[in-house]
């Protein structure tokens, strides 16, 4: 009954609406897993106003335009704050909505949603993937050999990326995602090349990073599903989870001002940044997904938290744990299914990286400390990102976060959370605590998100 008398008192008391809202395309052999190739000074601990101010004179140092950040603990997410241009050109800033692409962090959303169909026990991940496909991918030097689900997963599968047939497209691919794989696979197609599409080795035998071979994890989801795989991610990822501003394809945005655009060096300079059209690939499930940095930080949540967010739970930890399990080490020593991990200032972290034209991204989790941060930028400059990450882990590590919410402090959210809230807005003050939606505001819409929460 509170419940009801508090969401009626606001009700009646405003008028509103509230509407319910990869790569590394660089072989994976130029990136390193280990950023302390990157990192070069010594970490030293720093609190928030020290930290800001690391970010941006770090920016500013390796000519980064736009960063956003956010960090998750224990489950919640406790940090989230952005920095820079997300256009230099149209002085646009980077804030709360700004949708970054991925990269190759994408990957993570792809195998997730193929591992959300093997819970539901529609595969085993020692099958035949052709049992499942509309057509037969063998490679060629050993066709008695199948290629697993287990394999696509883990990189070992003998795919290779062929570059030859992987162009940018100043906005989305005009190829669907079946016909690009068929004609990749198939020895009468298009895309075909015996020796450029597939490794020297058997399947099973080596490690070879292919994107081509992630797109293929998206038409597995797409097939077995019988939806389409964009349709799949959103009704079983991003709508559980709220992640409501996050697409596949840019014809889905409305406002392509929200989109950071990639930046890069100008050609010759070592400051001037020139501003390029965001694009997209037929291999799109490798890297093209775009989110804020909060929207992918409720993703990484889950992860943490045993697969929930809000209540919600996306995969069990059952699915997690086989995710995170090592299940090739002697040829792929640091790779999950999909998710890897890497090494920070001697912190074993498991998520993925992400890098592409005008983008370095970093999404991971720390299994010990139950820290996650994502960081997404809209250049690619690995040296200065490795420095915010470690930093920012630093920081994380060393800080004890209230989780937003939690206004009144005692650890838990519950309804005296809302009433407080619904004080503080109606006496017009702010409180970081209760920004939920980080938007610089207690409003309603932070009230709305906070009721829901306590309900769940």
């Amino acid at each position: 009954m509170k419940k009801f008398s508090l969401c009626l008192l606001i009700i009646t008391t405003y008028h509103f609406s509230y509407g319910n809202e990869r790569l590394n395309r660089i072989p994976k052999s130029i990136i390193s897993h280990n950023q302390d190739d990157f990192v070069s000074e010594e970490n030293t601990t720093r609190n928030e106003s020290q930290l800001l101010n690391f970010i941006e004179t770090t920016m500013e140092t390796y000519v980064i335009p736009g960063v956003s950040v956010s960090i998750v603990k224990g489950g919640n997410i406790v940090w989230n704050k952005h920095f820079g241009y997300a256009n230099i050109d149209e002085n646009i800033l980077v804030n709360e909505n700004t949708m970054f692409i991925l990269s190759s962090a994408s990957k993570t959303i792809t195998a997730t949603a193929l591992m959300h169909l093997f819970q539901q026990n529609l595969f085993s991940l020692d099958d035949d993937i052709d049992t499942y496909l509309p057509f037969d991918i063998n490679h060629p030097d050993h066709p008695e050999i199948p290629i697993t689900f287990k394999m696509l997963l883990s990189h070992t599968s003998g795919i290779k990326d062929n570059w030859n047939y992987m162009p940018f497209y100043d906005g989305d691919s005009p190829i669907d995602l079946n016909y690009y794989l068929s004609q990749y696979f198939t020895s009468e197609g298009e895309f075909f090349d015996i020796d450029l599409n597939f490794t020297d080795y058997a399947p099973g035998t080596g490690f070879s990073y292919s994107n081509v071979g992630v797109a293929l994890v998206g038409l597995l989801a797409e097939e077995i599903s019988n939806q389409t795989f964009n349709e799949y991610c959103i009704e079983n990822i991003f709508q559980p989870l709220g992640m409501n501003d996050t697409y596949w394809f840019l014809s889905e945005i409305e406002n392509l001002d929200e989109v950071a655009s990639p930046h890069q060096l100008a050609e010759g300079s070592t400051d001037s940044l020139i501003v390029l059209e965001n694009y997209g690939y037929s291999d799109y499930p490798a890297g093209q997904l775009r989110t804020t940095s909060n929207s992918l930080a409720k993703f990484l949540s889950a992860f943490i938290n045993d697969g929930f967010y809000n209540g919600i739970q996306i995969l069990n930890p059952e699915t997690i744990e086989t995710m995170k399990t090592i299940h090739y080490p002697d040829i792929a020593y640091d790779q999950g299914l999909i998710w890897y991990y890497k090494n920070l200032n001697g912190i074993n972290l498991f998520g993925h990286s992400g890098s592409d034209l005008g983008s370095v991204t970093e999404m991971f989790l720390s299994s010990s400390d139950d820290i996650g941060i994502v960081l997404l930028s809209n250049s690619r400059n690995h040296e200065g990102m490795a420095l915010i990450e470690s930093s920012v882990f630093d920081f994380a590590t060393e800080t004890d976060f209230i989780a937003s919410g939690d206004i009144n402090s005692d650890s838990i959210l519950t309804e005296d959370d809302i009433t407080v809230l619904v004080n503080l807005i109606l006496e017009g003050r702010y409180n970081f605590i209760s920004d939920l939606n980080y938007d610089n505001n207690s409003d309603v819409f932070d009230l709305l998100e906070l009721i829901n929460i306590v309900i769940q």
